[in-house]
């Protein structure tokens, strides 16, 4: 294999020691909860703990590759990321655990923002949608690994599993001395210079409103599946796999349309399909079309997401290191809002709830076209 090869595939590696239970973890809360003996919605604080720390973190690391190698911040950064969900796994305090996570989200923020940089400064444009795709349906993959962990083992195996793949990648990184990854990127970094540019604004409020709404359904699966359909945790653990599979399909459809048919048609198709299944989530089905919905929700984001990250790879040389780090502190913190904020709601009401989310959705698209065909 060649170095782009163990580059690739190293990125991909640190992203599923990130992603393994960041699904799983929000799935588990009514088990979290049962051990600690308290509340699901007390327990859910660990969405936002985890969420909003590596919101604020991802805007570190941009600035920190003019002065380190990407090599250096990902081995540090994911060897902190190890020892404290290590932590987080081992703790008999919620607190504990609540400040371990936000110690994790701070390290874990590392991998997307460097992952974009990398693929933008080592990979042709022709290819970047594709592994693009590959990244986040790397996420996919390993929420599907932490949904099987869920459904079969106690819930504390969802931190210790994401230990040991951290430590992993950081010793990948360690070893792996070469020289497209011992250096950084060089040029400045200002964030509101940036923001201030409105092409580049307004393709973040658009992140922004996505990943608000998302995660205003995404994160509530595991307390929405047992309070209102009765499910243990292994239906519960079984639904999520099938929406995971079919998200980690949408990453590669998404790749592919963006490629070959436009960011734009992407955009459409993804954003669709998401408010579509929102809406339908929000009528009380049979568990099997319930399955068929959450599938579908997780092809439209996984679609959508990837048509608009990929827009991201294209913006100009000097500003893909803002960029990168901006598109992860702008998704995360957007969500780990978006599932406090919605968290009233959902004590009153998951149908009307979700109903009012996927028209919000719907909306969006009525701009989409505005945002995404500017020039860059």
């Amino acid at each position: 294999m060649n170095s782009k090869t163990f580059i690739i595939f190293f990125i991909c590696l640190g992203n599923i020691a990130i992603s393994f239970n960041t699904g799983a973890v929000a799935a588990a809360i009514p088990l979290i909860a049962a051990d600690f003996q308290t509340t699901d919605f007390v327990v859910a604080r660990i969405v936002p703990y985890y969420m909003i720390p590596y919101g604020l973190g991802a805007l570190l690391y941009a600035p920190l590759t003019r002065f380190f190698t990407y090599r250096a911040i990902l081995v540090t950064a994911m060897t902190v990321f190890a020892i404290f969900s290590l932590i987080a796994g081992m703790s008999q305090s919620l607190t504990t655990i609540f400040l371990a996570q936000v110690a994790a989200g701070i390290a874990a923020a590392s991998s997307t923002p460097l992952g974009l940089m990398m693929i933008g400064d080592f990979f042709e444009k022709n290819v970047r949608g594709r592994l693009v795709g590959t990244y986040f349906g790397c996420s996919f993959f390993a929420a599907v690994g932490g949904m099987i962990f869920m459904g079969t083992v106690h819930w504390r195996w969802l931190f210790f599993i994401p230990a040991v793949l951290g430590a992993a990648t950081a010793l990948c990184w360690i070893f792996f001395n070469n020289p497209r990854v011992n250096q950084g990127h060089k040029g400045s970094i200002d964030y509101l210079k940036a923001l201030a540019r409105p092409h580049i604004r307004n393709v973040f409020l658009l992140i922004f409103a996505m990943s608000f709404l998302y995660h205003g359904v995404h994160k509530w699966y595991g307390v929405f599946l047992t309070r209102e359909y009765g499910l243990d945790k292994g239906a519960i653990s079984l639904i999520l796999i099938v929406a995971a599979l079919a998200g980690l399909t949408g990453q590669q459809i998404g790749g592919y349309l963006s490629d070959k048919k436009g960011r734009l048609t992407a955009s459409y198709a993804g954003m669709g399909a998401l408010a579509a299944g929102v809406i339908l989530l929000s009528v009380h089905f049979p568990i099997s079309l319930v399955v068929a919905i959450l599938a579908l929700i997780a092809v439209g984001w996984t679609i959508s997401h990837n048509s608009v990250s990929t827009v991201l790879t294209d913006f100009p040389d000097d500003d893909r290191p803002l960029i990168a780090s901006l598109n992860s502190s702008v998704r995360f913190i957007s969500g780990g809002l978006g599932f406090s904020a919605s968290k009233s709601f959902v004590a009153q009401s998951f149908s009307l709830t979700f109903f009012g989310i996927g028209v919000l959705i719907l909306l969006l698209i009525f701009i989409i076209k505005s945002i995404l065909t500017i020039e860059h």
